[in-house]
């Protein structure tokens, strides 16, 4: 009886989180008479692009009289779960920003945008949006020879310096970004120290963490040369010495030359980023996305107003004075870049409303494509999706050693079952950085169980074509 009851508790307490979350979307936003509706979600976003947004909604329903935008914003812990739910529960938004989810395309869900992009660009005689997009960020919008997102900016990895931590140290950043291995390694070990004499150390060199969804000990594993699927994506290909080699790598920065911070096969990633920016400034370098860049600007800021409220504080930072680096180029190998992918804004058809399913893609459009859309990556920090717009960041020292590599980065597979071979990978890699399990080990497993969620996509694929 009492595990009956306790069954009943459980199912009630699954779908009043199901209603908590769903709840907001089940009260049907309603346009003005005779308007066309379209719901926007989207993320939180760098303030300077958050204000973007909402002037160019202002502007969008000025030239476009007859639709009515609600922008709703969603957060990052529960915003992608929010998201799931309304989608499969037929309550989509009609427009929303994120990374390419291809579920959404697996479901039917999404409306495929390529008649959006092959129309001619105003002031641009002869070219097409499709032709002014890096050939390398459209195809992070493709899956089955159609676009399904529209290609807004693109992410990249690089390494944070702190520079008060290495002016301390007597070392100095890479000339133009740009490091070897052996010098990388040589500046780590020198940042590794213990500051306040205790005998234990206070400043690693290097942070990353790992795990679902976690890319930051991933620029090193590709720039030994691991790849993880092949062309067709119906093979695992992440078995092989270039993988064994690049894990060999992170495995020896935590227990052999102890400059990581310690415990990258269970950190979370705001540890990493709370170690570097956060008051006690004990990890000289971190792991983070390009975003990262102009966020320390923001955080200087906000440190600044509050010594303005308070002069007489006594606890705050001083101000991040920062570098930017590349992960170190691999002995032997070319200089690579991984991404966390493309941001971009996918569009949720509506067949018994396709007006809303039009003017949901011109706003993604008008939001990303477009000149003003574009410029605002600045701000971000982020590598615009447009040929025509590559230069933007190319006056500021920071980023010009990266804006060659970063259209080109190592994205996530676009895959139907990448999530889950994501999780494969990441949570082999933390069992080895845990040492649970050993190098051979822990590749044969990525190899192995990746290629079984591979082949159950296929047979049911295949399955339902027949």
């Amino acid at each position: 009886m009492r595990l009956e009851r306790l069954r009943k508790i459980l199912g009630a307490t699954m779908i009043l989180v199901i209603v908590v979350l769903i709840y907001p979307s089940c009260i049907a936003p309603r346009a003005p008479h005779g308007k066309i509706l379209v719901e926007f979600w989207d993320y939180p976003r760098h303030p300077a692009v958050l204000e973007y947004i909402q002037q160019r909604l202002v502007l969008f329903q000025e030239e476009n009289p007859d639709i009515h935008v609600e922008y709703t914003r969603l957060s990052w812990g529960k915003g992608g779960e929010r998201l799931d739910i309304a989608a499969f529960a037929g309550r989509p938004p009609d427009l929303a920003g994120a990374t390419l989810n291809l579920k959404y395309v697996e479901a039917g869900l999404l409306q495929p945008l390529d008649e959006y992009i092959d129309e001619p660009i105003p002031g641009m005689e002869g070219m097409s949006w499709r032709d002014d997009i890096h050939p390398e960020i459209l195809a992070d919008m493709q899956w089955d020879g159609q676009t399904w997102g529209m290609p807004w900016f693109k992410e990249g990895f690089v390494l944070l310096l702190n520079n008060d931590i290495l002016r301390e140290r007597g070392v100095s950043p890479p000339d133009g970004g740009m490091w070897s291995w052996d010098e990388f390694l040589e500046t780590m070990r020198r940042v590794t120290f213990d500051r306040n004499g205790d005998g234990r150390i206070d400043v690693h060199g290097v942070g990353f963490s790992t795990g679902k969804e976690k890319w930051e000990a991933y620029p090193f594993l590709f720039g030994e040369g691991m790849r993880i699927l092949n062309e067709d994506g119906r093979r695992m290909v992440i078995d092989s010495k270039a993988t064994r080699r690049g894990i060999q790598r992170l495995l020896s920065l935590e227990f052999e030359e102890r400059v990581a911070l310690p415990g990258a096969g269970g950190i979370q990633d705001d540890t990493t980023w709370t170690a570097f920016s956060g008051p006690e400034r004990r990890l000289a370098a971190t792991a983070q996305g390009l975003w990262s860049i102009n966020s320390v600007e923001v955080l200087n800021q906000l440190l600044e107003d509050q010594r303005i409220a308070n002069p007489t504080a006594t606890d705050l930072p001083p101000p991040l004075d920062i570098s930017v680096a590349h992960f170190p180029r691999m002995p032997g190998k070319p200089q690579e870049m991984a991404s966390y992918g493309v941001g971009c804004y996918m569009v949720f058809k509506r067949p018994t409303a396709p007006e809303r399913t039009e003017a949901a893609a011109r706003l993604a459009r008008f939001l990303t494509l477009e000149d003003e859309g574009q410029k605002i990556n600045r701000a971000a920090g982020v590598f615009p999706s447009r040929i025509s717009h590559a230069k933007l960041l190319a006056d500021d020292p920071r980023y010009e050693p990266l804006i060659p590599y970063i259209a080109g980065a190592h994205s996530p597979p676009v895959h139907p079952a990448w999530l889950q071979i994501d999780q494969v990978i990441g949570e082999q890699l933390q069992l080895v950085l845990l040492r649970r399990i050993d190098v051979d080990t822990a590749v044969s497993n990525m190899q192995t169980r990746g290629q079984m969620v591979l082949d159950a996509y296929w047979q049911s694929r295949d399955a339902a074509e027949r």
